[in-house]
């Protein structure tokens, strides 16, 4: 019975894969609704203008994603997208005690 789900979720996976990709004109895309919020941002002044722009902007929210570098002494770097303590190097396979970053508030 295991079997059989696993199967059946490994065919799902290739059908799913396997369908068609639909791709969209960027041009036949809707311009995003109007925010409710507004910014006001100073542009630095250009070249021989007496005062700086100030232009509007729609505000939007964003998200932020901490990826960590990780470096060995054996100068091997790499990446990983969560804090641990202990990882191992993937060049010298020796274990690579990680201190956490200083706050910057």
């Amino acid at each position: 019975m295991v079997c059989r789900m696993r199967i059946r979720g490994w065919l799902e996976n290739v059908r799913e894969r396997l369908r068609p990709v639909a791709y969209v004109d960027w041009a036949d895309t809707p311009d995003e609704p109007h925010s409710p919020y507004r910014a006001r941002i100073t542009v630095p002044a250009r070249d021989g203008a007496d005062e700086p722009d100030v232009l509007e902007r729609d505000v939007v929210r964003g998200s932020c994603k901490t990826i960590y570098e990780i470096r060995c002494q054996c100068g091997r770097r790499w990446f990983i997208p969560r804090l641990e303590h202990v990882q191992v190097c993937p060049r010298c396979a020796r274990a690579v005690l990680v201190m956490a970053p200083e706050s910057d508030d």
